[in-house]
């Protein structure tokens, strides 16, 4: 529902902006959205799924010093593997958003943006499951 609101707020904002560049819009910020979206949920697919087996302290989730606390509240392998995805997708966006000359960059990076939710999403959960100990089932 907070989505279809902000929709309709966008198009009764500045209309012509959106009628103007619509294209502009889904590929640049649905893409860009996506490259850091899909690291998360990549990451923790793999640890709920692939490391933990679905199988969760629940008391730890809210204890001071459980296991889910990690280094002063942050899980940094977890840091790493959201950035390892995020980076390759970066200069492709940079090129989209800025609306500089895809030449600027190797063709490579704006071919990584174009499939960069699949690029980010799979490269961070392989990351995320390389870094992690592997013997996470409660």
């Amino acid at each position: 529902m907070g989505g279809v609101i902000t929709a309709v707020l966008g198009v009764l904002i500045c209309p012509w902006l959106i009628l103007q560049s619509a294209g502009n819009y889904i590929f640049v910020w649905l893409v860009g959205y996506g490259v850091l979206l899909g690291p998360v949920g990549a990451i923790m697919i793999v640890d709920y799924f692939v490391l933990r087996r679905t199988k969760l302290e629940v008391d730890d989730l809210y204890r001071r010093g459980g296991r889910y606390e990690y280094t002063r509240g942050v899980n940094w392998r977890a840091m790493v593997a959201f950035a390892a995805g995020v980076l390759p997708c970066l200069p492709g966006f940079i090129v989209a958003a800025s609306g500089m000359e895809p030449e600027s960059v190797p063709a490579l990076f704006n071919h990584l943006y174009t499939w960069a939710w699949f690029v980010s999403s799979g490269i961070s959960a392989a990351a995320y499951y390389l870094l992690m100990p592997k013997r996470l089932a409660a």
